[in-house]
C-alpha cells in the first residue's frame, strides 16, 4: 500500500504537567525572594519584669496589610536552671487585652560523668511570639507580663526577668513556602523522569546480536511512537555507529527504512554505549513490525529495542508522519484479491 512520509519538528507532544509543577515551584522561589522585602522592623529592645507584673512597651499604629502579618517574638534571658512562666499581650487603645501567647521557658545545664569521662550539657527553650493579622487601622500596644518564676530546685524567684522583644510588621510564614517549594520541586522533577518512559511499552526486545526485531499494536493519527534503540558494544567498536531501522505494516509491506547515525553516550575501558531515538505518528493504528540493523555488527555485544506507544515529549522533536497516500487504491491490497 502507497504511504507518504512527512517529517516535522513539533512541540504537539510535549507533557506540559512538568513545566506546570517548574513553573509553580518558581512562583513559590519568587514568593519566598519577595517576602524579605514586605516586613518592617518596629521595636527592637530590652526589658526587665518583675515577677506577677508587667510592662509595656511603646505603642505602635497597626494597619490592615494584604501581605504578612504582625509578628512579635519574645526571647526569655533566663540564667541556667531557672523558668519562668511569662505572657505576650497585644492591648487596643483602652488598654483591654485583644490578644496573648503564654510560654513557659526554661533553661538547664549541668555536668555528666560516665566510665571515667566527664562533661557539662545545656538545654534550653526560651523563644515565644505571637503572629496577629491587622483588621483595620488601630493602636495597639504590646506587654509582658511574668506569670511566675523559679528555679529548679523549687524556689520561687523574686528577681526581675529579662527579655529581648522583637515587633515586626509585615512579616510572611515562609514555613508554608518551603513546603509548597519542595513539593512543586519533587513534582516537576517527577514529571520530568516519567515524561520519556509515559505511555505504554509496546516492544521491549533485547539480544545479544545486533539485529532486534519485534511487532505490537500502536500508532494513530494523534498518537506519538517513540523508538529507542540502545547498543552496547566492545572497545573496539568505533565511535560511531549506524542504526538502519525499518517499519513494516500489518501485511508485511514496507512503510518506513532509513539508517541513522547513533549517539555515543558513555564510554568505559572494555564497553561502548550508543543510543538512538526517533518519533514517529503512524496512521492507521494497527500492527506494526519494527526491525534494527547494526553496522559494524562485529563488536557489538547487545542490542535494545524498545518501542513505546502514546508518549509524550519534554521539547520539541522532530517527528516522522507516515499515513496511507490519499491516491492509493484500496482494491490493490493483498487483503482485498483474497476477498
Amino acid at each position: 500500500m502507497p504511504v507518504t512520509t512527512k517529517t516535522q519538528r513539533t512541540s504537539r507532544f510535549i507533557d506540559p504537567w512538568s513545566y506546570i509543577a517548574l513553573g509553580a515551584a518558581g512562583l513559590v522561589l519568587l514568593a519566598l525572594m519577595g517576602s524579605q522585602f514586605f516586613y518592617k522592623k518596629l521595636v527592637s529592645e530590652r526589658v526587665s519584669v518583675e515577677p506577677e507584673a508587667s510592662v509595656e512597651l511603646e505603642s505602635i499604629q497597626l494597619e490592615p496589610r494584604l501581605v504578612g502579618a504582625l509578628r512579635i517574638d519574645v526571647r526569655a534571658l533566663l540564667p541556667s536552671n531557672t523558668w519562668v512562666i511569662y505572657e505576650i499581650q497585644i492591648l487596643d487603645q483602652n488598654g483591654d487585652v485583644i490578644a496573648s501567647a503564654r510560654k513557659e521557658a526554661w533553661s538547664e545545664s549541668g555536668t555528666w560523668y560516665e566510665d571515667g569521662e566527664s562533661g557539662s550539657w545545656s538545654e534550653s527553650d526560651l523563644q515565644g511570639g505571637l503572629d496577629v493579622q491587622a483588621k483595620k487601622n488601630e493602636q495597639i500596644t504590646v506587654a509582658i507580663a511574668v506569670l511566675g518564676y523559679g528555679n529548679t530546685s523549687g524556689q520561687e524567684l523574686e528577681q526581675p526577668v529579662g527579655f529581648k522583644v522583637t515587633v515586626e510588621n509585615g512579616v510572611v510564614d515562609t514555613r508554608y513556602l518551603w513546603s509548597g517549594l519542595i513539593g512543586s520541586t519533587i513534582l516537576g522533577i517527577i514529571a520530568i523522569i516519567a515524561t520519556p518512559v509515559s505511555g505504554k511499552t509496546a516492544i521491549a526486545k533485547t539480544i545479544q546480536d545486533s539485529d532486534p526485531s519485534g511487532r505490537a499494536t500502536v500508532g494513530g493519527a494523534d498518537q506519538l511512537v517513540r523508538v529507542k534503540i540502545n547498543v552496547k558494544a566492545d572497545e573496539t567498536s568505533p565511535r560511531q555507529l549506524t542504526a538502519r531501522l525499518v517499519i513494516n505494516d500489518a501485511y508485511g509491506e514496507q512503510v518506513y527504512a532509513r539508517a541513522m547515525p547513533m549517539h555515543f553516550i558513555l564510554g568505559t575501558e572494555d564497553t561502548r554505549r550508543h543510543q538512538l531515538q526517533c518519533f514517529f505518528t503512524l496512521d492507521p493504528r494497527s500492527s506494526y513490525g519494527f526491525h534494527v540493523e547494526v553496522t559494524p555488527d562485529a563488536p557489538v555485544d547487545q542490542t535494545k529495542l524498545t518501542v513505546r506507544d502514546r508518549n509524550h515529549t519534554l521539547v520539541p522533536v522532530e517527528v516522522v508522519h507516515i499515513r496511507p497516500s490519499p491516491l492509493s487504491d484500496l482494491s490493490d491490497h493483498p487483503q482485498d484479491k483474497h476477498a
